[in-house]
This record gives C-alpha cells, sequence and structure tokens, in this order.
C-alpha cells in the first residue's frame, strides 16, 4: 500500500494540503494534472455529478466505492475519500473500510450525523450519540487492511448543538478514539477557526464552501492559523456546471458550436492530451 504512505509525508511537512474536490476519474486527472498534491473524491460531489441527486446520504456504499476506485485508478496521487456516515452502523462502518482500504487510496473520512446525512453547510443536522460514534471509529481502525490509511474524522456538533464549547468536547473524544486528523464542520468565525486549529493534537482540517457557512481565508492565512488540509470539495463540479450551462446557451442562441473553443470550451488536441489518446492508439497498434 502506497498511497497511504504518500498521504503520510504530505502530513508531515509543513505546507498546508488544498484538496481539490472530484466527483469523476477525469476530474481527478485534471486536478493531477494542474499540479495538487491530492484529490478529495467528494461525497456531495459524486451525488450531483453521477447521479443528479442533492447531498442527502442517497448514494449507496458500493456505489461510492466503485466511483472511488475509478477515481483512484485515473490518478497517482493518494485520494481523500468522504464516506458519508459509514453508511450505517458500526458494523457497516467495519465493511465500508474493508472495501475501501484494499484499493490504496490514502486517507478517508467518516461523520458523526443522524441519517439521513446531508451538506455540513445544510441545515436541519442531527448527530448520533457519542458512544455510538466513538464505535464507529474503533470499527474503522480495526478493519482497515491498510495500515497506512488515514482516517479522518468529521463532527457536525456545531450545526447539531449550537455550542461551539460541546463541539470541542466531542471532537477531542473523537481523538482520543484514534482520528488521525479532526475535521470540524461549519464553523462560523474566524475566532472558532481559530481555536479548532489550534486545539488538537492531530491536523485539523477545514472545509471551504463558497457563500457557505464558514468564512473565506487564502490557503496561507490557513496555514498560518494551523489547518492543515483545506477542503475545496465542491469549486470543480460548480465551475463544470457554470461552463456547461453557458454552452448550452450559446448553442441555442447561435445554433453552432463553431469558435468556441479556447472560450468557451477546450480545443480538441488538449482533450486528446488529458486523455493520451496517442498512448492508447499506440498500445492498439502494438497488439493489432
Amino acid at each position: 500500500m502506497e498511497k497511504g504512505k504518500q498521504f503520510k509525508k504530505l502530513v508531515e511537512q509543513d505546507k498546508i494540503i488544498v484538496a481539490m474536490g472530484a466527483s469523476t476519474a477525469l476530474v481527478a486527472k485534471l486536478i493531477e494534472r494542474a499540479g495538487f498534491s491530492v484529490v478529495n473524491v467528494t461525497g456531495a460531489g459524486v451525488s450531483n455529478m453521477n447521479f443528479a441527486l442533492p447531498d442527502y446520504g442517497m448514494v449507496t456504499m458500493t456505489e461510492q466505492v466503485e466511483i472511488i476506485k475509478r477515481i483512484n485508478d485515473a490518478t497517482s496521487l493518494p485520494l481523500i475519500c468522504d464516506l458519508d456516515d459509514g453508511y450505517g452502523s458500526a458494523i457497516n462502518v467495519y465493511r465500508t473500510i474493508s472495501e475501501v482500504s484494499r484499493l490504496d487510496i490514502g486517507a478517508c473520512f467518516i461523520e458523526d450525523q443522524q441519517n439521513p446525512k446531508r451538506c455540513g453547510h445544510f441545515e436541519d443536522h442531527a448527530i448520533i450519540p457519542l458512544e455510538a460514534m466513538i464505535g464507529k471509529i474503533h470499527a474503522a481502525k480495526d478493519a482497515s487492511r491498510d495500515p497506512d490509511l488515514h482516517l479522518m474524522v468529521r463532527t457536525d456538533a456545531l450545526s447539531a448543538t449550537g455550542s461551539f464549547e460541546e463541539t470541542l468536547e466531542i471532537a477531542q473524544a473523537y481523538v482520543d478514539a484514534g482520528a488521525d486528523s479532526i475535521f470540524v464542520e461549519a464553523l462560523r468565525t474566524e475566532q472558532q477557526m481559530r481555536k479548532v486549529a489550534s486545539s488538537f493534537s492531530v491536523p485539523t482540517v477545514i472545509n471551504l464552501v463558497e457563500s457557505g457557512k464558514t468564512p473565506m481565508f487564502p490557503n496561507a492565512e490557513l496555514q498560518k492559523m494551523g489547518f492543515k488540509i483545506a477542503f475545496y470539495g465542491n469549486a470543480l463540479l460548480k465551475a463544470a456546471m457554470f461552463g456547461m450551462i453557458n454552452m448550452l446557451e450559446y448553442m441555442k442562441e447561435n445554433d453552432t458550436s463553431a469558435g468556441c473553443d479556447d472560450t468557451l470550451m477546450i480545443p480538441s488536441a488538449l482533450r486528446h492530451e488529458i486523455l493520451e489518446k496517442e498512448k492508447y492508439r499506440s498500445i492498439i497498434k502494438r497488439y493489432q
């Protein structure tokens, strides 16, 4: 298992890890091509892009694992895989981690929301009892087939309880239970962000959602605060949707796609380069 080791080295470096969200294998290739060090397999993005569904936990474990496999095969970068609530109770988490960890992904995270789970920047959150989540963490650690798999644990306690102090206590309990890093979702203020970034013995994760609940800061400032990993789960998904909407409007207005190269679309040559057309063309010739 190599990607777990890769991810561990990244965590040990001083620089913040900027994790752009990928919802498909092609997006993962573009993230690697752009020079980023990890790929975040975003649960919301997978649900939106592959099933045209909102982030309400409607994607199953087997569907998510299949897409994770496709994304993992498309990139040499370690992944950070969103596994929602582990798709059930502790026994379901055990099976989920057993299935995912054999793929050599790098890292993953589970969360403490009650079913149906939802995006942390939605509304009406509720979390499971502390003991139940600790059981899930223990199950995840025991089930991993990769000794280097990095287990992040996310809490939505701030949205669910409204108490920042209680949220910190819950997060600390998850760290004590074995979380390799801690992810406190939907922080509301800069003060809360700074407190979370400095309060734990393990790396801390921040999730940046444009027009969401958490204030946006440049990655350099997040690093100064003390955060180790910054998620931008759906920026690329929304950019892709923006581009497709604009292209569709252009077609309706102009009755052709001619002249859109380098403005509303990439040229075909660049598309073929990204998808390594010539590599596979040579393989076809080799075996004909």
